[in-house]
């Protein structure tokens, strides 16, 4: 594990948080092109270039960190309720 997470709160693998964005049962909000473009890139950023290169995984101190702000309020719940499932709390 990176330094950087040694005390973060939670983890997800970066596996585990991309198959929320492509999983059509967590977002099914209607968006627009520049909403989607948003959260996509929101998500990305997580699972393809911020997670720990030692193990593969996104440390965070609360879920939200995860919880991209343009979701609806449905969407959200969907998501959250997804990560709960996958998360894992540290120490």
């Amino acid at each position: 594990m990176e330094e950087r997470n040694k005390n973060k709160k939670y983890r997800i693998s970066s596996v585990d948080y991309e198959g929320a964005l492509l999983s059509r049962h967590v977002i099914k909000g209607s968006y627009t092109f520049w909403e989607l473009e948003s959260i996509r890139t929101f998500m990305t950023d997580w699972y393809c270039c911020d997670f720990d290169k030692t193990d593969a995984y996104d440390y965070v101190d609360d879920i939200e960190e995860l919880v991209p702000p343009e979701l609806t309020d449905s969407d959200r719940k969907r998501l959250i309720e997804y990560l709960n499932k996958y998360i894992e709390k540290m120490n």
